[in-house]
């Protein structure tokens, strides 16, 4: 089953609303834009794109009029139309990536937190290349070079000129947990060392002496407008997107495990003293 863009998706829910508020069917509404009833609905199901006439159409009929509304249904319609630089990976990674590394791309902050390996976005690629040659034993050399590389890609959002406020709790486990040869392990620390200290990256471990009571990764993402709170949670069976109360619950779990959890300072003299062990 084809994978749909997250940005669809709410396009989509976006316009049934405005549909449903006008009490219109999805066969008057497509008999002013000059559509049939099924393309309305596979429109409002993120199946297929919304031109731009058709959506001022679809405006139009439904008597949408504030500016702020229309405003958001036209970014949400260019978003979704448009691809980025992750688009050129599209072969060699999971469609639920590329919503992903779109989410990070609009993202003003995004809080993290890590069970099982360091974060993406705070891997060096020796680190990641290992983990993926862990995980992915079957696969080619190319294939590896260009999951790492889209990787790396990703991280820019860190640097950028406004660069996202990326905040992540690490189990100190992970500090010790070797990955590949030993002195990557060493330059990865030595990265979080150097990583910690950017005025946009903060980085709080969780002490092994602590039971956070928390067996499953998740992330938080803040959006920007007109977006809303998303949230990742990893499963076996892969990256579950949530909203609304269930988000709220993990907003809750994360102040919890922050609470937990050493501060920035006290977390990179954690960091360098498991580097020096190294």
């Amino acid at each position: 089953m084809q994978h749909k863009k997250m940005r669809a998706v709410w396009l989509g829910q976006a316009l049934k609303k405005i549909r449903e508020e006008a009490k219109l069917t999805t066969r008057q509404v497509g008999y002013h834009v000059g559509k049939d009833a099924s393309t309305i609905s596979r429109m409002e199901s993120g199946d297929v794109s919304v031109p731009e006439a058709i959506l001022s159409g679809i405006i139009e009929v439904c008597g949408v009029t504030d500016s702020h509304r229309i405003s958001d249904l036209t970014i949400i319609r260019r978003d979704a139309a448009h691809g980025g630089w992750w688009d050129g990976y599209r072969r060699d990674v999971a469609s639920t990536l590329m919503d992903r590394a779109w989410l990070e791309s609009i993202a003003t902050s995004i809080q993290s937190y890590e069970t099982m390996v360091l974060p993406g976005l705070l891997q060096l690629p020796t680190y990641a290349e290992a983990l993926m040659r862990n995980g992915a034993t079957s696969a080619s050399d190319a294939e590896i070079r260009r999951w790492v590389d889209m990787r790396m890609q990703r991280q820019i959002i860190l640097s950028r000129y406004r660069p996202v406020k990326f905040t992540s709790i690490i189990d100190e486990q992970l500090l010790y947990r070797s990955i590949g040869r030993p002195d990557v392990m060493g330059d990865q620390l030595g990265f979080l060392l150097e990583i910690g200290q950017r005025p946009n990256v903060d980085i709080w471990v969780m002490p092994s002496t602590v039971c956070a009571g928390v067996t499953s990764s998740f992330e938080v993402f803040t959006l920007t407008e007109p977006y809303p709170q998303v949230g990742y949670v990893s499963t076996p069976a892969g990256d579950l997107c949530v909203e609304g109360e269930t988000l709220d619950d993990l907003n809750r779990e994360y102040d919890r495990l922050k609470e937990h959890s050493l501060a920035p300072e006290r977390s990179q003299m954690l960091i360098k003293a498991a580097k020096d062990k190294m």
